[in-house]
């Protein structure tokens, strides 16, 4: 809630050694002023923010004039806070203009109180922000995790507001989620890095106005990237399937590791979006224009379905997707063992599986920037070919890419 200050603004003197006496009340980050009277300096009592009662300068009249225009301005605002308080109304800025007026806000039908939005209201109007804004993919995210907090409110009998968003709050969801909803680390994290992005835009428009959740931190974990080695790929890229469906999907996921686009571009991959021997799109995520060379690999796949009406490729859910990509890796033999680490709260595991059980379609855009670098592809490059911004985001791949070198070079080598 907005607090009223009290200063002497001893940068400004004026006639006969007086400084300005400011009123300053800092509400949604602007600062609104108000001049009360003109001062002298030893006249002004800093501890107690008003004018000595008894001073030698001091003019008895005027000092208890002053101060009773400080005390109104000051009870002013602490009844309109606890008003709001009590009511859960919205403070306005229209309110605050009032108060430095000397005009209660509660009694003067120009302050309009709005009703204070809830956090589930102000979410769901986010949702629809996202909707209309966002990619399909971050949409769906926000809103699966919309439908975590409803939830926690719901099992743990705890309504979440505005004004109680703390750490004790931040605990409650901690426990929660890595605890009964059985979350890693990673994916509260991001839940977490999420919310702050809620809370920011709900400040924006004066939802919000707390800083304790910019306290709320948890560390995300590198975890082990799954990508493909050049052998894989060219196995599967080749690999003879009898399944139609099965073949779809290889050219889908083959596809994507020849040009780093993510499985939503793949989707909505249509023939105009092919301008000579390059793929010109905007990505959906990002909403950044990629131009993304073709090779003869790329065109192949393309050639395929060049009797499609509209798309590219072949088209299917992302779930269905992702199941028959582990059927026809398993098919292919890619099963190379990868160990998949867990962190949940304090706890550490490993499991070790076969390739096969654990790639996705990201996989995809994943082996593209990896073999990229492995192929010698220079790391700007990438960054526009991907829309990556970040160097940090490629360069964990491009480790991967160096292991693969170290890899082959003692195959090559180990036996001499």
């Amino acid at each position: 809630m907005p607090n009223i200050i009290f200063y002497l603004n001893t940068g400004a003197k004026g006639k006969e050694e007086k400084f300005p006496l400011m009123a300053k009340i800092i509400f949604k980050r602007k600062r609104y002023y108000k001049t009360i009277a003109s001062v002298k300096e030893p006249d002004w009592n800093p501890d107690k923010k008003r004018i000595y009662k008894s001073h030698i300068n001091a003019i008895p009249n005027r000092s208890i004039e002053i101060n009773a225009t400080l005390n109104h301005l000051e009870n002013l605002i602490n009844k309109y806070n606890d008003h709001c308080l009590i009511n859960e109304l919205q403070v306005t800025e229209q309110a605050i203009k009032d108060i430095l007026k000397g005009i209660d806000p509660i009694e003067n039908n120009k302050s309009i109180l709005k009703p204070d939005k809830g956090f589930n209201q102000a979410f769901e109007e986010w949702l629809e922000h996202s909707k209309q804004n966002n990619a399909y993919d971050t949409y769906r995210h926000r809103k699966s995790l919309y439908k975590f907090y409803v939830e926690f409110q719901e099992n743990e009998n705890f309504k979440i507001t505005f004004k109680n968003i703390d750490l004790v709050l931040f605990d409650k969801l901690k426990n929660y989620g890595i605890n009964k909803r059985k979350y890693v680390n990673n994916t509260f994290a991001k839940n977490i890095k999420t919310l702050k992005t809620f809370l920011g835009w709900c400040a924006e428009r004066g939802y919000y106005s707390g800083a304790e959740h910019l306290k709320f931190k948890v560390a995300e974990k590198d975890i082990t990237q799954i990508t493909f080695t050049l052998d894989e790929f060219k196995t599967l890229y080749n690999f003879d399937f009898t399944s139609k469906k099965h073949q779809k999907v290889r050219d889908i996921f083959c596809f994507g590791c020849l040009t780093g686009l993510r499985y939503s571009d793949l989707q909505q991959l249509r023939h105009e979006h092919i301008q000579g021997d390059h793929i010109v799109k905007t990505m959906q995520k990002v909403k950044k224009s990629v131009q993304i060379p073709l090779v003869d690999l790329s065109r192949k796949i393309i050639e395929r379905y060049k009797e499609q009406p509209v798309y590219i490729l072949p088209r299917m859910s992302n779930q269905k997707f992702n199941d028959y990509l582990k059927e026809i890796c398993e098919l292919a033999g890619i099963n190379a063992s990868v160990n998949i680490d867990t962190n949940r709260g304090n706890q550490f595991t490993q499991e070790t599986k076969p390739k096969y059980k654990v790639v996705t379609a990201h996989v995809a855009r994943k082996t593209f920037i990896t073999l990229s670098f492995y192929l010698g592809m220079n790391i700007k490059i990438v960054q526009e070919i991907t829309g990556i911004n970040q160097e940090k985001t490629l360069r964990k791949y491009l480790k991967i890419a160096d292991e693969m070198k170290k890899t082959e070079m003692n195959k090559a080598w180990g036996k001499l």
